[in-house]
């Protein structure tokens, strides 16, 4: 098994490409432990692994107590972090009055709420940052680890409204710095910026905004999250072990770089 004795814990993982992720690391022998807002989802979650040792945890990791109380928690029941992926994130509209705007014309960004923007970047990078400052010296004391970023094609080509690509676009920055900063204890860091992908997240997004994607994808078909969780393995085995500051992109095709 390509993940045999690693323990990995997994943001926003109660439903989704955190779940299929999840799912899939425990089929490779990991030991899981899913950190979602949603407390019962989680739970649930957990019961779904295949193995044993596996935790399910509430975290807001927009608090920074909070995800050091998380990363503590699972030193102590699981001895150490190996594997990190920041999955937890939001799609929301910007604000109201949105998406008629746009459809009129008008530019995005002038109906664009600061809470809007702040609640992003707060859940996207500031989250992301929270767990791996609180996971780095665990991985360092293991020899080495592997940290995951989940950003977006919007990250890659400014897609979709500026407060998502914002931060996706963040997080491909914060990858690439953390990879020449951790290299040299071992650490790994990457990013996965995937495109149209069939989840509960996206299925909450009207059909206007995502059918028209779909059609320019050259595959023709939405990606499912088993596509973005067998990157994700690819990532935190052995096997890219000599991959760190990339961002992958499992997309149909609709971004070419």
């Amino acid at each position: 098994m390509r993940l045999a004795n690693k323990v990995a814990i997994i943001t926003g993982a109660a439903s989704g490409i955190g779940l299929e992720t999840a799912q899939i690391f425990a089929r490779e022998g990991a030991r899981i432990v899913i950190a979602d807002l949603n407390e019962a989802g989680a739970n649930a979650a957990v019961q779904t692994l295949e193995g044993d040792g596996h935790l399910g945890m509430a975290c807001d990791v927009t608090d920074s107590a909070r995800v050091n109380e998380v990363v503590a928690a699972t030193i102590e029941s699981l001895g150490k972090v190996d594997i990190l992926m920041n999955n937890a994130g939001v799609a929301s509209l910007p604000g109201d009055g949105f998406a008629e705007a746009v459809a009129a014309g008008e530019f995005g960004i002038l109906h664009m709420s600061d809470d809007a923007f702040d609640k992003m970047m707060a859940i996207h990078v500031s989250g992301a940052m929270y767990f791996i400052r609180a996971c780095v010296r665990s991985m360092q004391a293991a020899g080495g680890g592997a940290i995951i970023n989940l950003s977006s094609i919007a990250g890659l080509a400014g897609v979709g409204p500026v407060h998502y690509a914002s931060a996706k676009a963040a997080l491909l920055g914060m990858t690439k710095s953390l990879a020449r900063d951790l290299g040299p204890a071992g650490i790994r860091v990457n990013a996965i910026c995937p495109g149209v992908i069939d989840t509960p997240m996206t299925q909450a997004v009207p059909d206007k905004y995502i059918e028209p994607q779909v059609k320019a994808t050259p595959l023709r078909r939405k990606g499912v999250a088993a596509d973005i969780g067998n990157t994700a393995l690819f990532l935190a085995s052995e096997e890219g072990s000599f991959l760190s500051g990339q961002a992958l992109s499992p997309n149909g095709g609709l971004v070419i770089t």
